[in-house]
């Protein structure tokens, strides 16, 4: 059984800033468990986030790459060692009022395995970090 996660939240930066937060490595490692992407983000290309050790803990191919507005993965888990399809992560950026709003769908989650069990609260951990690096509207 698969699910769709929908979580959103609105940060005072710009969509240009929370763009940055989504693509640049050293950003990136700041809210997502200590993991950066590897990737040159055309479509079709590989993106591997990757620990301080080298370890790749999420595997995928990028779907969809569109400045300063959508980005798209699928998502293999790798961080017990076995390949864990997990569907696919969904982030758009939109300007708002006091900034952007950032939301993250993770599409064909599988919540029957263990990295799936994890996925729904490593989501929500995931954007609430990066609204709190960005700054909550």
């Amino acid at each position: 059984m698969t699910d769709d996660r929908r979580y959103e939240v609105e940060v005072t930066a710009s969509p240009g800033a929370a763009w940055h937060a989504l693509t640049d490595p050293d950003t990136v490692r700041r809210y997502y468990y200590g993991t950066s992407p590897r990737t040159t983000w055309e479509v079709g290309s590989a993106i591997d986030f990757v620990d301080d050790a080298g370890d790749v803990q999420l595997t995928g191919e990028v779907l969809e790459f569109d400045p300063p507005r959508r980005l798209a993965h699928t998502f293999i888990a790798t961080w017990y060692g076995e390949r864990d399809d997990q569907g696919s992560l969904h982030w758009e950026v939109a300007p708002t009022a006091a900034g952007a709003r950032i939301t993250l769908v993770h599409r064909g989650a599988r919540a029957e395995s263990r990295e799936g069990s994890e996925t729904s609260g490593g989501s929500r951990e995931i954007i609430e970090a990066l609204r709190d690096l960005l700054g909550a509207a």
